[in-house]
């Protein structure tokens, strides 16, 4: 198979998944074809991931397997980019499965050439993954922006979910581009800024992807750094906003998911610190997000709380002591 023949790449990245990266890989696999690579970035795993997939693969042409280093998922996402040689790329994580219609759903779409961007929707499991119910009739809808301006994307920046894994892009769409090495959220760092590059996009109204609510994820274990990842992506939008200064349906678009990333830093501070607390470069920057999100869909309340965070960490410490007394 040559480079050019390749529809889509895959690239799953693993790391100590040995419970589930099988269920994974067999979810995908029937539905494979020759036009389709899968290309799996083992980062350095420790328990018995890579011999488990280098059994499963095992004389399956579609598969592509690479090992490196402990180096983190967007370092890995990175290395799957750059051995990529499908027209589409898409992500899958080692712990999730798909549907068993994902990619005769996304087949057309890509082969139609079409579409610079696909989007669709997912479901959350804990143990076994959601019925898979069967469709006939594809729901899509085209984001119009010809018509509507980016105004088109507002369902997807009130949402703020820009989980990798949800979309595939043309691989050109990308070019240049490269993850955060190191950083976690990499989704939030990445994806918003690739809708602003291109007027071809699609949303599928199909759940095609299931999301393990893994207790080992990194929403279930925050760490101090997380805030800064998490702040990273707010000043790489807050940047790009004060750029475009004259295009006010992009500020109005990236003020929802800065009030969306606002939140998030919020909800870290509060959990590992038990109330709100920001270092001075912070509060620096949350008066920054104010007045980028005046007069925009972020709630006034939520506005005011970014103008006036250090009120909040005051009143949150005062009822976090008291409580700790009680």
């Amino acid at each position: 198979m040559t480079s050019s023949s390749y529809l889509l790449s895959i690239i799953i990245t693993l790391y100590n998944s040995d419970d589930f990266i099988i269920a994974c890989l067999q979810s995908l696999r029937p539905q494979l074809d020759r036009d389709i690579e899968v290309i799996i970035i083992n980062d350095g795993s420790t328990d018995g991931s890579e011999e488990k997939v280098l059994n499963y693969i095992k004389d399956h042409e579609h598969f592509k397997f690479i090992s490196q280093e402990n180096q983190g998922v967007a370092h890995a996402k990175n290395t799957g980019l750059r051995n990529a040689r499908g027209q589409y790329v898409t992500f899958l994580d080692s712990d999730d499965v798909v549907s068993r219609q994902y990619i005769q759903t996304l087949r057309p779409l890509l082969q139609s050439g079409k579409y610079d961007l696909v989007d669709f929707d997912y479901h959350k499991f804990d143990t076994s993954a959601p019925e898979d119910e069967p469709f006939d009739v594809v729901r899509q809808t085209d984001y119009d922006i010809e018509s509507n301006g980016i105004y088109s994307l507002l369902p997807v920046f009130e949402k703020s979910l820009w989980h990798m894994v949800t979309r595939v892009y043309r691989r050109n769409l990308l070019q240049g581009e490269y993850l955060e090495n190191g950083r976690r959220y990499e989704d939030v760092i990445f994806t918003p800024f690739q809708y602003f590059k291109t007027r071809k996009i699609t949303h599928l109204d199909h759940a095609l992807y299931f999301y393990r609510d893994n207790s080992q994820g990194i929403t279930r274990n925050i760490r101090p750094t997380d805030i800064e990842d998490m702040l990273f992506a707010l000043k790489k939008m807050l940047s790009f906003v004060e750029q475009h200064r004259d295009d006010e349906p992009l500020r109005q678009l990236a003020a929802l998911m800065l009030g969306n990333c606002f939140s998030e830093i919020r909800g870290m501070s509060k959990a590992l610190h038990g109330y709100y607390h920001y270092e001075q470069e912070t509060l620096r920057t949350f008066k920054r997000l104010a007045d980028v999100c005046r007069n925009s869909g972020v709630p006034h309340k939520k506005i005011r709380q970014m103008q006036y965070a250090w009120i909040d960490t005051c009143v949150s410490k005062i009822r976090w002591q008291w409580i700790k007394r009680g």
